[in-house]
């Protein structure tokens, strides 16, 4: 390859807070044998030694230049480097991130040599603080990635991918609304109207350690911002990202908790919706508690998970058994006794109406005092109300019942369509 054949490449790093890293990030972007490229780091305002590197490297290299002032976070950076980028290739680099040997020049032989690729990636090798490799990336190496494949998962290492800059800027760059899979997000984007190239070779490190963002925010970040991109782009979301990554980072929070994801994930599909009740702020409910649910035909109403608690100064009376009547849409739905104070009721409620009306009466009251000193004639203190579909019904009791065979029963049940 001529030297005159090469393009300039431009490398952006979004810095904050690296400075135990960052040179090494730098030295392995200048260091590269590929004779044309230009380094720009922006950074957020660093106080720790960051600057002094920059400053460092602005003073010995000409291919380096830099931006520290405050920003918006990670993704803003971003999009301020590509607006600074001079190149037709871009590469995004972590201030904690380094590139292997040669990856710069084998990226542009191979856009160079495929036309039609709007973006090509490596493989990569995941780091630990002191830059030793712990493990590879992807886990193995799977190829090739496209708009499907990333509908299932992200095989795709962030350091390891050099785009085109007319295709970066095509799309829109990175959305500056995420805080941790804007890259996920990029890349769904591209591949939408793009092909992904894939180089069989290791073109990146990624460092994993103590305060990395992947290390401390992937359950409380960056699971629910995969899912909510997932369902933006492809209206679902996969057993992989639900069943191996969802499932196992929040089975701690309980099954209300995922319960209520579920249905913020559309998981099982358009499932019944709870639009209105009567409950008081502090959760007790009247003797009529009054329920109005919306529901999806394509998803019916099966089941009125209750979970509740009778106050303590209501007496267990044998001639007077407490009960709850249930009612439907003006028909009477069941009776159903309360087992002990603390319940836990699944009301078996059949309807694909698209607006419901739900009653549950009790054979019981007291009265309770608001905050102005009021009285309430109240019944329960009614902890969740989730009204399910077959499906919801059905991983509730796997999930209370049979955790052990949880993840097969999610891969066995559901089949996501994504719109691609």
């Amino acid at each position: 390859m001529a030297s005159e054949d090469l393009p300039l490449v431009s490398i952006i790093t979004p810095s904050f807070n690296q400075g135990q890293f960052i040179r090494q990030t730098i030295e392995s972007v200048l260091q590269q044998d590929y004779p044309y490229l230009e380094h720009i780091v922006i950074d957020g305002g660093s106080t720790d030694d960051t600057l002094a590197v920059l400053e460092h490297f602005s003073q010995v290299d000409t291919r380096f230049r830099f931006v520290a002032e405050p920003d918006r976070g990670q993704s803003h950076a971003i999009n301020k480097g590509l607006a600074l980028a001079r190149g037709e290739i871009i590469g995004w680099l972590n201030s904690d991130d380094t590139y292997e040997a040669g990856a710069v020049m084998k990226a542009v032989k191979a856009l160079q040599e495929h036309p039609d690729w709007g973006m090509v990636h490596g493989n990569a090798y995941v780091t630990n603080e002191h830059n030793q490799k712990v493990a590879v990336f992807p886990f193995p190496p799977k190829l090739p990635v496209d708009a499907r494949e990333l509908f299932e998962c992200c095989h795709i290492c962030q350091p390891s991918a050099f785009i085109r800059k007319e295709v970066m800027e095509e799309v829109g760059g990175v959305d500056e609304k995420l805080n941790f899979c804007m890259d996920y997000d990029l890349w769904i984007r591209i591949a939408k109207t793009h092909r992904i190239g894939t180089i069989e070779d290791y073109l990146a490190n990624a460092r994993y350690h103590g305060s990395s963002k992947s290390g401390t925010q992937w359950a409380s970040v960056g699971i629910p911002e995969v899912l909510e991109t997932s369902l933006k782009h492809f209206g679902a979301i996969s057993n992989t990202w639900f069943a191996d990554h969802y499932v196992p980072q929040y089975r701690k929070y309980g099954i209300y908790r995922i319960l209520r994801d579920v249905k913020t994930y559309k998981v099982f599909g358009n499932t019944p919706k709870l639009a209105e009740m009567n409950r008081y702020p502090d959760r007790m409910v009247p003797i009529q508690l009054v329920l109005s649910i919306k529901v999806d035909p394509e998803h019916p109403l099966d089941t009125l998970l209750l979970k509740g608690q009778i106050p303590l100064n209501v007496p267990a009376q044998p001639q007077n058994i407490q009960q709850l009547t249930v009612m439907l849409n003006g028909q009477l739905a069941g009776n159903v006794r309360i087992p002990a104070n603390l319940f836990e009721l699944e009301i078996p409620l059949r309807s694909d109406q698209a607006e419901n009306r739900v009653e549950i009466y009790s054979s019981w009251h007291v009265i309770v005092p608001d905050s102005q000193l009021n009285k309430r004639v109240c019944s329960f203190l009614a902890h969740e109300i989730i009204p399910l579909s077959r499906e919801e019904a059905a991983f509730f009791r796997v999930f209370t019942k049979e955790q052990h065979r949880l993840r097969e029963w999610i891969r066995e049940t559901r089949r996501p369509v994504p719109r691609i």
